[in-house]
């Protein structure tokens, strides 16, 4: 699957959040109140959290709840902050993104078209999916999910 991108994003490995993070994924859903949030997503492989500014990420919560961060590299290997219109903070192997949308890279051909379809839309066609009652700017998930 992949998450609609904000203007800041914290995406993080779901992986990481099962393996260390205090109360497990279970927990993290109520922390950062998932499904509920228009904002906050979750895909299979990923949390993504948004925000207007970078600062507004509270990733000493992230570490005190049991998540990586080398201070003295200033990256971690379970969380990364994504800037819309720039890119990785730092790098980090297992995520990839085209802007509009960032996705896990074992994510399927099948959402990547998706991704893809949806990335190249005019604004006016996505302006009629709207008034549809489609909003295209959420998680994209498989079609048999």
């Amino acid at each position: 699957m992949a998450t609609y991108m904000h203007i800041y994003n914290l995406i993080i490995r779901k992986q990481a959040v099962i393996e260390k993070y205090s109360g497990g994924i279970e927990q993290f859903r109520i922390d950062y109140n998932i499904p509920s949030s228009e904002i906050n997503q979750e895909d299979d492989e990923l949390f993504s959290l948004g925000q207007m500014n970078a600062d507004q990420f509270d990733v000493n919560n992230l570490i005190s709840k049991g998540l990586s961060f080398d201070t003295d590299q200033q990256k971690s290997d379970d969380f990364v902050i994504l800037y819309r219109y720039g890119d990785l903070f730092w790098e980090a192997k297992w995520i990839e993104h085209n802007k509009v949308f960032a996705w896990h890279i074992e994510t399927s051909s099948e959402i990547l078209l998706k991704v893809n379809e949806i990335s190249n839309m005019t604004m006016d066609a996505i302006g009629e999916q709207f008034e549809k009652g489609n909003n295209l700017f959420t998680t994209i998930r498989n079609s048999n999910a």
